[in-house]
């Protein structure tokens, strides 16, 4: 045990919060050969005040996402080997049929992300292993076995004694009041018992992790929220349950509960009240505590109402009344203990994971649950040592965890506090994945907002952005065009409005809002020299020309995808996508681009708009209105002009994600009134239609073009993905040592392939397992359905000895084999005709 008389007064990295996510992330920093390591926290160690020492340590692995059920399987097997897990199971029980096949579904999902013992029991089978519930009110349940209950403060403290003995040092009773900073750079920690200068610094502080970004200037987007736990007293049922096999765990999302046993006690958690959101800087530092007379800071008193009457605005029932439904033997118990714990919600949900963008030498590990705290404290420790994010030893896609994936207006409390209210109120409830928020809606419109208003534009939330998906002033292509019917689930926050729209560009033309895209403008002397260094092609073409590169992280996994124009000799501009891929992309290259002035970096995240002008009457409708030749020979394909269109400066690309005839065209946003008015008049006599981004996602399946973040990760390098072409190995960039590698390796990997559903109108959904002789080799990382070949399509990444065009294979979804099978690409005009035409 360290004493004050070894304080430290410098350190290479101080970890700030010793709970469960700060001994992992300091244990696997030791693992990596890092010696000086000093963890601090404001609490005794291991049992710190935080959410930690409360949690009720419950790991269901199965979760929505890969990512998190990773993340949850390895904290399984990593307190499994420090015996800080109990392996008793998990069970999720329907309670209505919607949710009977959202277990189906989830079970999938486990199959496809390595869970592949869970099983589907029936209301019987069920109350076999959970005696004391009422199986006549379930549908059924979905169980894995090897879920089950971690000790967090024992994992922590098992975790810290390995990470001792290697040299890693713990204070606890130490208050971290300061970080600071010198240039933009960590400088030292200041904490109440003196200065320890370090060259890093981990804050793992969950929910007082906000008070540490104000420090730094930092908006952390997280949210303190309480959600009660009661102990009953002994219950008839579970008499004589001291036993080595314990009950399985056991969640009733329907009115969102779950449950635990203690012995021959019943332990009951309840999100099923109002969000009881509580503000950091009531509970941080001890005159905000000494009055509240808790065990732990993270504790607030427990208040019946929220338990005993229905406060929650989606349920008809309070905790109690559905608790007791389900298990009886509450009705007339006693409850032994009950409390008001704490922990954390961000806008979207998801752990915050990564460095601070404006403080070189400042890390983040917040919003992480027990479930995930091993494998949370693994990937950034990985991240730290060696700049890319890893999961044991192998890589990862953090990105949907990466700090840097906020945008501008969630650090505002309004935004944080009302998404982080509508996280707790739905992180049990059956939320359709396309399903749109209500609240902090419309903060960033498109030029052309009120004109797609005005015709009916379904608008999905994009990181603020209002991003159309279908226009209801399409309707009557109907009429004229055949949309197969989707069944129950898949057909929810889905119109045949976007089957219609994808034919009609297909076969006439059709506008596409692109104003979330983002040009990124590189420029000055140094420009060429550094993209060639950073993007995996060769950027020395004619100005004039693009080319499609990607850009990779160290390990050789793809970061992005990017369509980059040469406008100039010493002007390159880079296209990514919207929201967070706009800040993920952005920092990537601003962070890599030389100091030494020779390079300009520009991210006009905002400052643009632009329309896509796709289908085979795109040149008719422009040739008129730009002053550019649209011919062939003056404009081809892949190449960038700066004109006019009217009066209107843009840069036009000759590209379309569609993969049909067309051209995107950007303008500064001022414009962007004028832009579409001009597009849509001058495209009435070819019958232009608006066209939203669900045609535009459907479009590009047929035609074999990537999507970031779904079926383009850094999971997998260009050879993988299918992108090999962009990696030239003539030039040198970030990544390629490891591309190389992987090129040269003659270990089995995985290629992304398209699939086609055999069936006549089948469709499926992202997330569900692929199957050969009844194994699972892959998962649909993307899937829709093809609207011009008539067929179901889906995306995924299968072992080579699979991925030959005729290979046989299903895919499950709801309990259901689909038959399918494996197909060479691009399942639509593979010889590009179109698009040059």
């Amino acid at each position: 045990m360290n004493t004050w008389s070894t304080f430290p007064e410098r350190a290479g990295t101080v970890v700030v919060g010793a709970g469960c996510v700060g001994c992992s992330a300091a244990y696997h920093l030791a693992e990596s050969g890092r010696e000086d390591v000093v963890v601090l926290d404001r609490g005794p160690l291991f049992e710190t005040g935080g959410s930690t020492s409360h949690a009720p340590g419950l790991v269901f692995q199965t979760a929505g996402n890969k990512l998190m059920t990773e993340m949850a399987s390895y904290t399984r097997d990593l307190y499994d080997g420090f015996g800080d897990f109990r392996t008793c199971g998990g069970i999720e029980v329907a309670y209505t049929e919607d949710r009977w096949d959202f277990l189906k579904r989830k079970r999938e999902w486990g199959q496809s992300y390595g869970i592949d013992e869970g099983q589907l029991l029936t209301p019987e089978e069920v109350e076999s292993r959970v005696p004391q519930i009422n199986a006549d009110v379930i549908y059924g349940g979905y169980y894995v076995p090897s879920d089950g209950k971690a000790d967090a403060v024992s994992a922590a403290e098992s975790m810290a004694e390995e990470a001792r003995e290697a040299g890693v040092e713990f204070y606890g009773h130490t208050e971290v009041t300061d970080i600071d900073t010198t240039d933009g750079s960590v400088d030292a920690v200041e904490t109440e018992h003196g200065r320890i200068e370090a060259d890093e610094v981990l804050v793992a502080t969950n929910i007082w992790g906000p008070l540490f970004g104000e420090m730094v200037g930092t908006d952390i987007p997280l949210v303190p929220c309480a959600h009660q736990y009661l102990v009953s007293d002994e219950l008839d049922e579970l008499e004589g349950a001291e036993r080595e096999i314990e009950q399985p765990l056991l969640r009733h999302q329907d009115h969102s509960l779950y449950y635990r046993q203690h012995g021959e006690r019943y332990g009951i958690g309840s999100y099923n009240h109002e969000s009881l959101l509580v503000d950091p800087a009531d509970i941080y530092g001890p005159d905000k505590l000494d009055d509240l007379g808790l065990e732990y800071p993270s504790l607030r008193e427990f208040t019946e109402e929220h338990f005993y009457e229905n406060t929650h605005p989606d349920h008809d029932r309070s905790a109690f009344d559905a608790a007791s439904e389900l298990v009886p033997g509450f009705e007339d118990c006693e409850w032994t203990s009950a409390i008001n714990g704490m922990f954390s919600f961000t806008p979207d949900g998801m752990p915050i994971l990564g460095p601070d963008e404006d403080t070189e030498g400042l890390w983040w590990a917040l919003a992480v649950w027990v479930t995930q705290s091993g494998g949370a404290g693994d990937i950034v420790a990985s991240w730290m040592e060696d700049g890319t994010p890893r999961l044991d030893g192998s890589r990862v896609n953090a990105s949907g965890a990466h700090v840097s994936r906020f945008q501008s207006h969630t650090g505002s409390r309004e935004y944080t506090y009302g998404r982080g209210a509508q996280q707790y109120r739905e992180v049990y409830q059956l939320v359709h994945p396309r399903e749109q928020p209500d609240g902090q809606r419309a903060l960033r419109r498109s030029p052309f907002y009120d004109r797609q208003a005005d015709l009916g534009a379904e608008f999905y939330d994009s990181d603020g952005w209002e991003v159309p998906q279908w226009y209801e002033s399409n309707e009557t292509l109907l009429e004229t065009y055949d949309v197969p019917d989707r069944p129950d689930w898949l057909s929810q926050n889905w119109s045949k409005v976007q089957g219609a729209e994808h034919q009609h560009l297909r076969e006439k033309v059709g506008m596409v809002d692109m104003t979330t895209f983002t040009p990124i403008e590189v420029s000055g002397p140094g420009a060429l020299e550094f993209l060639q260094g950073l993007l995996t092609n060769d950027m020395d073409v004619t100005p004039g020309r693009m080319r499609y590169s990607a850009m990779l992280n160290e390990d050789g996994g793809v970061l992005a995808d990017l369509t980059v124009a040469r406008l100039g000799d010493e002007r390159f501009v880079l296209f990514t996508g919207g929201g967070s891929s706009a800040t993920l992309h952005s920092r990537w290259v601003t962070e890599h681009a030389p100091d030494d002035g020779s390079v300009d970096v520009t991210a006009h995240v905002s400052s643009r708009t632009g329309i896509g002008v796709f289908g085979p009457d795109s040149r008719k409708v422009l040739s008129d209105l730009v002053e550019a030749d649209l011919s062939n020979d003056e404009f081809p394909f892949y190449s960038a002009q700066e004109t006019y269109l009217g009066s209107i400066p843009v840069t036009m690309l000759r590209l379309s994600y569609a993969g049909e005839l067309g051209w995107e065209i950007y303008a500064p946003t001022e414009y962007g009134s004028q832009l579409w008015d001009a597009i849509r008049e001058a495209g009435e006599e070819y019958d232009i239609a608006p066209v939203g981004w669900a045609a535009l996602d459907s479009t590009s399946m047929e035609k074999g073009f990537r999507l970031w973040g779904t079926d383009l990760t850094p999971e997998h390098n260009p050879y993988e993905a299918g992108i090999g072409f962009a990696a030239d190995l003539d030039t040198d960039f970030v990544g390629k040592a490891a591309l190389v590698a992987d090129k040269n390796d003659d270990s089995p990997s995985d290629r992304i392939v398209p699939i086609t559903l055999d069936e006549e109108e089948a469709v499926v959904d992202a997330g569900h397992p692929v199957f050969v002789d009844d194994e699972v080799v892959g998962y649909c990382c993307r899937a829709d359905y093809g609207y011009t070949i008539d067929a179901g399509i889906a995306y995924a990444y299968l072992p080579e000895e699979y991925a030959s065009s005729g290979q046989d294979v299903e895919i499950r979804y709801e309990g259901d084999a689909h038959p399918a099978t494996v197909r060479s690409g691009p399942l639509f005009d593979p010889d590009r005709d179109k698009m040059i035409r």
